[in-house]
Formats: C-alpha cells, structure tokens, sequence
C-alpha cells in the first residue's frame, strides 16, 4: 500500500508541479483524489495501472481539481474497460459533475462501463466507503463559499493519512486528523504572501494544525507558483509551529503506508 502525487501545485501549475492530485494504491485497487489534466498519463508516471482505479474523490469543483474527469472516463472507456467505477463529491456537486460530463458526451457513449456517482453528505467523518484496504471518511472543511472536503484513509495495520484539500485552517481538519499517521495539509502561501491568503492557508498554520491534532508527519501540498523553485523555505515555517516530520510533497514518489 502507498499513496503519491500526481500534482502539487496550486491553482496555477509550473514546469515543475501541475495542479494537486493524489493516489492511494491498496493492492489491486486504487482511490484517485481530484483529477486534474492527462490523469491517465500522470497514474503512468506513477507506476499505477490506469484500469485499478475504482473510486474517484472530487473534493471540489475547482478548476484545478475536476477539469481531468472527462479526460479520465473517456481515456479508461477507450483502453477496453468494462468495470464500474464510483465518483464521490459533495452533495452539492453531484449535478454540476453530470452536466460536465454532459458536455463532452461522456454519459452518451454505448461503450460507457457504469459510473456510479455517490455524494457525501456534508458531516463530520461521514462515512465514504470501502475501496480495497482503505476505509474513506470526509468532513467539510473552510475553502469560503466552496463547499469542500477533508479526506481521511484508514487501513488496518497501516499508517492513517488525512488530506485536508483546498482551506483556510479550521477545526474540522484537526479532528479528522487525530490520531492519524499523516496529515497532508495544503500550503499555498507563505506568511509574507499574507494579502494574497484569502480561503487557503499558509505553511505555518499548516504546522499549527497538524501539531493540534498530533500527528507524526506533515505533508505540504498545493504550493503557489510563488515558492515552486525554493519550497524548503515553506518547511522551516511549517516547522515554526510544528516539531513533528514536516516534507514538501514530491510528484510521482511512492510514499509507503
């Protein structure tokens, strides 16, 4: 079992880092979190076979995290599959999801394999479901008027890794997280950025978080074009406020579970 990268940008990618997309592969199974653009070659890249993905996760209807679904269920329709694969979002964004699909006449395909589309409920730790070894749970987090989701996976005998997605700090992603292993916490922005922050959060606050809710590692992600050629700097904040393991994630490295 492990979980990577597929992007780790903020809204805006580099040469460097393409918009945040996450993977966790649990044997023959996987759960893709956001899809950003060309998803089937960024799971390549990462050693994952397109076809084991079975569940989905829109955390938002962000540009940078759900542009790629189309691309994804027309690219795995053509390579011959015939699996059903499940897309979970917020209730709020179940519709929005079908008209996008819509558009590019992805739901008209005789050849479509089933899609099944499962909202969560907005409440904490809402139960998501079971995909291969992982136990998936979500609670809303802060990302202003976007409704959104923190994710938690839990497998047993195996580490818990949190992803808080796209917010501002709050105290919802602290309990999600406690008690887990991991906590990916977005760090879009430095404190010196500090008119740029809006419904994100800074490496520091970050750090606050996961030193509230005890974690042993912190993961930064969705990092601004701004700190993309010197990202360490982000850490040492982080670490300000936080005395755990702190990382700046990496695309495309297995990180072990």
């Amino acid at each position: 079992m492990h979980f990577a990268f597929l992007g780790t940008s903020g809204a805006v990618p580099s040469l460097r880092r393409d918009n945040t997309s996450l993977i966790f592969v649990g044997g023959a199974e996987s759960v893709l979190v956001d899809c950003g653009g060309s998803p089937i070659q960024k799971l390549l890249l990462a050693a994952v076979d397109p076809q084991s993905v079975t569940r989905v996760v829109i955390t938002h209807l962000h540009v940078d995290h759900s542009y790629g679904l189309p691309s994804l269920i027309r690219g795995l329709a053509l390579m011959g599959r015939t699996a059903a694969l499940t897309i979970n979002c917020r209730e709020e964004h179940a519709e929005p999801l079908r008209e996008l699909l819509r558009v590019f006449r992805i739901l008209d395909r005789p050849e479509l394999f089933p899609l099944r589309l499962e909202p969560v409920p907005a409440l904490p730790r809402a139960a998501i479901g079971r995909t291969g070894p992982f136990t998936l749970s979500a609670s809303p987090n802060a990302h202003g008027p976007m409704p959104n989701l923190a994710l938690r996976f839990d497998a047993a005998a195996a580490p818990s890794v949190v992803y808080s997605s796209d917010t501002e700090p709050c105290e919802a992603v602290v309990e999600l997280a406690g008690s887990a292993d991991t906590l990916i916490h977005e760090a879009t922005f430095s404190e010196g950025d500090r008119a740029r922050h809006g419904v994100h959060s800074t490496a520091r606050q970050a750090g606050e978080i996961a030193a509230r809710a005890r974690v042993r590692r912190l993961i930064l992600a969705h990092i601004d074009t701004a700190h993309h050629d010197a990202p360490a700097a982000l850490a040492d904040e982080a670490r300000q406020s936080f005395d755990g393991e702190v990382e700046i994630a990496e695309e495309f490295i297995p990180y072990p579970l």
